[in-house]
């Protein structure tokens, strides 16, 4: 037995803790109805937006371009240089986004002076189709970057807003403080018509501002890795500025990267015309030296000198020879890499050492170089040589700088080394070789020293030869796919996009309404959730439908229209009461509910009136003494009662009112005591209960709510017929908690439940449920507060009438 009533208890405290998760679909279906107007009202003003938004919102058009990158480097075949380096597509992608180019882009458009016209919302930007222009020959800084307002007294005159220049010549020079300009008008129509729909200004840019501006707005993405294709794209206010500044940056890219390619070699060349002139001269010194020595001494060939050491000596020479055109090499290397060294310059290193010894060991040194100074000048745009980053940048190129000059050292220490070795080699060999006779060998030497500088002179003429077919051969293959074109609608606002994510929103707002609304709905609607709510633990009698008619509160209608639905419904209720106790003797029903205002004096009033039509002797008894209302009920006062009763100081006669009805008395509430709890568990009223079992069938008490006071606990456990009453759309669903603790903590197993105001119209959304939807208390917003004040009717705010509140 234990163990079923602590399941059984288990079973209860489970109840009070989860009530139902269980989606209503009628409820939710009426809470829809009842919303709709809401939600159309989110749809109508999500659609406003749109229009606003679409009306207001500033048009935004993009250009693009397609561009695919070849060349024909004719140079690398040649001499067997690799630039790929330099040209791979990443690099080329990262020289259409920086900011060195994009300065470069705008030159070769007309956007040093914006033209502008404002609205009174919008702001467009006349480019090329200004009606006036301005030249301007000097500008201080407090002028540059800002609208500059003006007026037109007409054609010929105009003034500058905000100075007291207002008559102002067109087509003059204007002298104003920091500024000279001259303003020619271009369309006097034109100028009429812009007057009328804006106020006219202009801006001077500079180039900071304008890279900064045309630079965010700029997007260069690789549309196929394979082919080599870039898109260069355009966003602004202004279509043909968009279309212009993408076209002006495909153009500008194709002529930079082939003015850096030639540049390159320009610098190669004027090396090479160097060392020609001066490698030119020693020939033509030693020829002359040999011709004269021939004449002189009648030598003219070398047979008789021992060919053995003659090939040595030439070996020899020869290599020292070579060493010392690298260590010009890398002198010329070392004074170009010098500390004041620009990209520019450190980018034509690279095929200066191309196909030398000493590629391996410097390319990528002075790779690293360049691309750290080409850093520092696209931030320069941005930022000021004070920046953090700039001067970051500025160490790394210095220590760049130090680690090529020290590789460079270390190259030219081995080969001085090298030549060290070879020229003592070379002094052995000449101290046997010049012991021969004394002639000959020194016409060896000076034919040796010919030969030389003419095979010197000869290489250097290849190289120059070579360089400039590189020049004149290397042509950029860069076809421009696409051209850049007008574009003929924005690509924001789309109004088809923005009109349907509005919708959506709209939708979504009402949506959510609703879904909140149901989500905070919680109050009590159908019998069936009691049920529910409660897992069957608590017996149901019926329901009363809801009064159409304006009626004062707590009064007897059964009387009036004895036929009506509401009598029927309770002629039900008095039906189920037999299958509470069907036992012979006087029944007592004793009527509560959680709160007041919840119907409890109506149903005992009309309960009690429906069963005196059956031709029983019914009594009604107002327990309620803190709150009476059975008198208003019976249009009666409340003199003498219950509480007179239980005092003494009145009689069961004096105290028991006849009412119209035949067969129905009652008994008022009586005067409030000061301690209406204690004089109802005094022994006083057990005896007053055994009197009216002598006298009446049928007994209704109206006892105080339990929600709120104990006061009727006691009565509702020792009578036939426990009645619990709710009120539909007013009282809570958590107010099933007390019904339940009546049950199973009170002990009052018979209770039964009558679910009053029932919207039976509302049956159409479900076979099962009638639902509404509604908040109350009935005592004010706390429960107890208004447990000893007169109820009355309060405005209900706008949050409740939205959610449906009462």
């Amino acid at each position: 037995m234990q163990e079923d009533a602590s399941v059984k208890y288990s079973e209860y405290r489970q109840r009070l803790t989860n009530f139902s998760n269980e989606f209503d679909l009628g409820l939710f279906l009426h809470i829809v109805r009842k919303s709709l107007v809401w939600a159309v009202g989110f749809f109508v003003l999500a659609m406003l937006a749109a229009f606003l938004y679409l009306r207001y919102t500033p048009e935004v058009y993009q250009a693009d371009t397609l561009i695919q990158l070849g060349e024909d480097d004719r140079s690398s075949r040649i001499l067997n240089v690799d630039f790929a380096n330099e040209n791979g597509l990443d690099a080329r992608l990262e020289l259409l986004r920086s900011k060195l180019l994009v300065a470069r882009t705008l030159k070769r458009l007309p956007v040093d002076i914006s033209y502008y016209g404002e609205g009174q919302i919008l702001t467009s930007e006349h480019y090329r189709r200004s009606p006036y222009t301005i030249e301007v020959d000097r500008v201080e800084d407090q002028w540059k970057n800002r609208p500059i307002y003006l007026t037109f007294n007409s054609t010929r005159s105009f003034g500058v807003v905000g100075t007291e220049h207002q008559n102002l010549p067109v087509g003059q020079r204007v002298q104003l403080p920091g500024l000279s300009f001259t303003l020619d008008v271009v369309d006097p129509a034109g100028l009429e018509e812009a007057l009328e729909a804006a106020s006219l200004y202009f801006t001077i840019n500079t180039t900071q501002a304008l890279v900064n501006r045309f630079h965010q707005n700029l997007a260069v993405r690789v549309m196929n890795q394979t082919a080599k294709t870039l898109e260069i794209s355009f966003k602004d206010n202004n279509g043909m500025l968009a279309r212009d500044f993408v076209k002006a940056h495909a153009e500008t890219f194709v002529e930079y990267d082939l003015q850096k390619r030639i540049q390159s070699d320009d610098n190669i060349l004027r090396f090479i015309d160097a060392q020609i002139d001066t490698v030119y001269t020693n020939l033509s010194e030693s020829e002359r030296t040999l011709n004269n020595y021939k004449q002189e001494n009648r030598i003219n060939d070398l047979e008789s000198v021992s060919g053995v050491y003659l090939d040595r000596l030439t070996q020899y020479e020869d290599e020292v020879i070579r060493l010392e055109v690298e260590e010009r090499l890398l002198a010329e290397v070392e004074d170009l890499a010098g500390v004041e060294a620009d990209s520019i310059a450190i980018y034509n290193l690279v095929p200066l050492v191309a196909g030398s010894k000493f590629e391996s060991s410097l390319s990528g040194l002075l790779e690293e170089l360049h691309n750290l100074l080409l850093e520092k000048e696209n931030l320069l745009y941005s930022a000021t040589p004070n920046n953090n980053r700039i001067r970051q940048l500025e160490y790394q190129i210095g220590v760049q700088k130090e680690l090529v000059v020290e590789t460079i050292g270390a190259l030219r220490d081995k080969i001085t080394e090298r030549r060290a070795g070879l020229e003592d080699q070379l002094g052995d060999v000449r101290g046997v070789y010049y012991g021969l006779p004394s002639k000959e060998l020194e016409f060896a030497r000076l034919k040796r020293l010919f030969a030389i500088n003419e095979k010197y002179y000869t290489m250097l003429l290849e190289k120059r030869i070579q360089y400039r077919i590189s020049r004149e051969g290397f042509v950029t293959n860069h076809n421009i796919l696409e051209e850049a074109s007008y574009p003929s609608a924005p690509v924001s606002p789309r109004p088809q996009a923005v009109t349907l994510t509005f919708g959506l929103i709209g939708l979504l707002l009402g949506l959510v309404f609703i879904s909140v609304r149901y989500l905070v709905h919680n109050d009590i609607t159908s019998l069936n959730e009691v049920v529910r709510i409660s897992q069957a633990s608590i017996s149901t009698l019926g329901i009363v439908p809801k009064y159409r008619e304006d009626l004062p509160e707590s009064m007897l209608i059964v009387d009036r229209n004895p036929k009506s639905v509401i009598s029927e419904a309770f002629r039900s209720i008095r039906t189920n009461l037999q299958f509470v106790d069907n036992g012979p003797g006087t029944k007592v029903a004793a009527i509560t509910s959680t709160i007041s205002s919840e119907g409890k004096t109506f149903v005992s009033l009309n309960l009690g009136g429906i069963v005196a039509f059956s031709g029983k002797k019914v009594l009604v008894v107002d327990l309620d003494m803190r709150k009476p209302k059975i008198h208003r009920g019976f249009k009666t006062k409340n003199n003498v009662g219950m509480s007179t009763l239980l005092i003494g100081r009145t009689t069961l006669d004096e105290t028991i009112q006849k009412s119209q009805l035949e067969n129905l008395d009652f008994i008022t509430a009586g005067p409030v005591p000061p301690n209406p709890a204690e004089l109802i568990i005094q022994p006083r009223m057990a005896e007053l209960l055994d009197e009216f079992r002598e006298r009446y069938d049928f007994i209704v008490i109206d006892t105080p709510p339990v929600g709120l006071v104990t006061d009727g606990v006691e009565i509702i456990q020792n009578v036939d017929y426990p009645i619990y009453v709710f009120k539909s759309d007013f009282s809570r669903k958590q107010f099933v908690q007390v019904a339940d603790r009546l049950i199973n903590e009170s002990g009052v197993s018979r209770l039964s439940v009558v679910l009053n105001n029932v919207d039976v119209s509302r049956n159409r959304y479900t076979s099962k449920y009638g639902y509404g939807y509604g908040y109350g208390y009935g005592y004010g917003q706390n429960y107890g507060a208004g447990y000893y004040q007169e109820d009355t009717p309060k405005k209900r705010t706008l949050l409740q009438r939205i959610f449906g509140r009462k």
